[in-house]
């Protein structure tokens, strides 16, 4: 046989191949193409669903701003009570010692210093009552800290 023979032979296999390869591409374009308008759809559905997410992502963040200043409020208001609370609470340790530390001081002074004759006590049906602070103390006593304090508390109410 010829080598030219061969060789067209060889050529003509090779062209076929191709012809076959070109329409089986040709299918896959094809295809490709009619789900184009597919895949375009779904990525406008993608960004309409990217959109309505960030736009409650943003109502979920003004909610929760305006929660948290609706709880803030409150919050230091009680803290603030709770301070002032706690500054009364040890004025009034200081001042129930001091009264304390007065009542013992004029028992101590009352007992006689040298010992006597011994009497009786006389009998009481009831022990004295101690004695109340007055229910409004003059404003004068007190120290500008203690009347601005009162200030505040009446002011909160």
């Amino acid at each position: 046989m010829n080598l030219a023979l061969i060789l067209d032979i060889l050529l003509i296999f090779l062209l076929l191949a191709t012809i076959v390869y070109a329409m089986v591409l040709h299918r896959r374009l094809a295809m490709l193409r009619s789900e184009k308008e597919g895949l375009e759809t779904f990525l406008d559905r993608m960004s309409q669903a990217t959109a309505k997410a960030d736009a409650s992502l943003k109502g979920i963040r003004q909610t929760a701003e305006q929660a948290q200043a609706m709880l803030n409020d409150p919050m230091i208001k009680a803290q603030a009570l709770r301070d002032e609370l706690l500054f009364l609470i040890e004025r009034a340790d200081g001042s129930a010692e001091r009264l304390a530390g007065a009542t013992s001081g004029k028992v101590r002074e009352e007992a006689p210093a040298t010992p006597g004759p011994v009497r009786k006590p006389a009998r009481r049906a009831a022990p004295a009552p101690a004695p109340q602070p007055e229910a409004a103390p003059d404003d004068g006593a007190r120290s500008q800290a203690e009347r601005d304090l009162m200030n505040a508390l009446r002011n909160v109410r």
